[in-house]
């Protein structure tokens, strides 16, 4: 029975040593908000002023390939931290002919009632090296987000998206 009781200890003791060197152990590290890409608006198709519209009128295309976030919360301040690495795909098409390009995007957060907690608008440059038709880059954000008291932190929600034109949103719908 006590060797029982001493290897069972033994491998607790193992176990807990190796889960104290993961972040939830760390004291801040919390369950993020739900992150995702906004409906319809996770791509950005530029076109060729003087074309008609179709494929071959493709300057470049640009979308958000993945969204992968680490939180903390401070109890003391009821803030949140997110920070948040957003990774870009870009892609030149038929009707392209600069190496660089530029597009913007956006964050919002939305509290649990539902109302928009912050909304804030950023830019991405991305170039092109020779002939490459694609490249990748990665944002890095952190956000902060105020949290309402009685409320969780991991009831917010943060949406990302392109910031698109009226033709361009109607674009990515079919339309």
């Amino acid at each position: 029975m006590a060797r029982g009781f001493a290897a069972r200890s033994a491998v607790l003791a193992a176990a807990l040593a190796v889960l104290g060197g993961c972040s939830m152990f760390d004291g801040n590290s919390v369950p993020c908000p739900s992150i995702g890409v906004l409906d319809y608006a996770g791509t950005v198709t530029r076109l060729d002023s003087g074309g008609a519209g179709d494929t071959a009128d493709i300057e470049f295309r640009a979308n958000i390939a993945s969204l992968a976030a680490d939180c903390s919360f401070d109890g003391e301040t009821r803030t949140g931290s997110v920070e948040l690495d957003i990774d870009f795909r870009a892609r030149r098409g038929p009707a392209d002919s600069a190496t660089k390009h530029s597009f913007g995007y956006i964050v919002g957060v939305v509290d649990p009632e539902g109302e928009i907690a912050a909304r804030t608008a950023f830019s991405v440059k991305v170039g092109f090296d020779g002939n490459d038709t694609e490249t990748e880059r990665t944002e890095k954000l952190t956000l902060t987000v105020p949290v309402k008291e009685n409320a969780s932190f991991a009831a917010y929600r943060i949406h990302v998206g392109m910031k698109l034109t009226k033709e361009q949103l109607d674009r990515n719908l079919g339309g």
